[in-house]
């Protein structure tokens, strides 16, 4: 394939090869060219997002390739290899033929994550018009507001939480995360693993967060922790991407009842202040746990971000 650029898009003039598409491991070196793509085509799933990409990249052993102002984001599952849906310029036509030419190359499956969004009402009509519907992938997001003081009979229960833990843990302190907590925050990550052993994916998760703990300021993170006489019990980080927030990470003490919703009501108090563009909450997937699956809907999502695959 050749491109060229006019008023610096550019147009797709012959077939691309398959070896064009030249793939690599996706690392921290690669912050530049995720924020490009991500502030410059914002979507609402986490999948496009930095630390949707960094804290799972060994995961699902993410490699990437960006060729005429598109990004190729290609993983591994159980299954095999898998794509994200290409981000940026190119039509998606053209950018679905550049992976099935890959694939035929390299004799392997072409399959596509594509992402859309839903509502409540209709996301099992999504889910029933596609034969291939991923719902371990689907992501769950909120409108904020209802995150500030749950207000509402049907966050009457998160309300009586929250109210609980501001009445009896008033003198709570909240800071916001500035990469000079990370002592204390590796020292609570590890004593919350201690508890919580859940499985292969929450372990890389819990060691994936640890890092990302540990050098902080070079993510586009945003997030607070909370302490109580002087000691975390709680802390929660995200990113922006256009309208919405992605929690990447919350961890709490449930020792102190109502954490969890205090971490989430002060955080999007925090996030409206320094972020006012921001609509809505991605709560990321509940990957296949039914406990969390039952959380995350307890919260009652604004809509999904339903996912399924495709074939170029």
């Amino acid at each position: 394939m050749e491109t060229t650029l006019i008023s610096n898009r550019p147009t797709v003039i012959s077939t691309v090869p398959a070896t064009i598409l030249k793939f690599r491991k996706a690392g921290m070196n690669d912050m530049e060219t995720l924020l490009h793509f991500i502030s410059e085509y914002p979507s609402r799933s986490c999948d496009f997002s930095v630390g949707g990409v960094l804290l799972w990249t060994d995961y699902f052993d993410y490699e990437i390739c960006v060729i005429a102002d598109t990004l190729f984001l290609k993983g591994r599952d159980e299954r095999g290899v898998f794509f994200h849906k290409p981000l940026g310029s190119l039509p998606e036509n053209q950018s679905l033929e550049l992976i099935k030419d890959y694939c035929d190359a390299y004799a392997i499956s072409s399959r596509i994550i594509q992402p859309q969004e839903c509502t409540p009402e209709n996301i099992e009509e999504c889910a029933q018009s596609h034969a291939d519907y991923l719902p371990d992938w689907r992501e769950y997001v909120y409108d904020i507001e209802q995150f500030l003081k749950f207000s509402g009979k049907k966050m009457e229960k998160k309300r009586n939480h929250l109210n609980y833990f501001m009445n009896h843990f008033s003198d709570y302190e909240m800071e916001i995360l500035d990469g000079s907590q990370t002592v204390d925050l590796i020292d609570f990550n590890d004593k919350f693993n201690l508890y919580h052993k859940e499985g292969d994916t929450f372990d890389y998760e819990s060691s994936a967060i640890g890092k990302a703990i540990e050098n902080y300021t070079q993510y586009p993170f945003f997030g607070l922790l909370l302490r109580y006489e002087g000691r975390i019990i709680g802390y929660t980080f995200g990113e922006p991407v256009g309208d919405t927030f992605i929690i990447h990470a919350e961890k709490g003490d449930i020792e102190y009842r109502g954490v969890y919703q205090a971490l989430s009501s002060l955080l999007s108090r925090e996030i409206q202040k320094k972020f006012p563009e921001v609509k809505f909450l991605n709560r990321e997937d509940d990957m296949g746990n039914e406990y969390l699956r039952q959380s995350k809907l307890s919260y009652h999502p604004t809509k999904f971000i339903a996912k399924w695959e495709i074939s170029a």
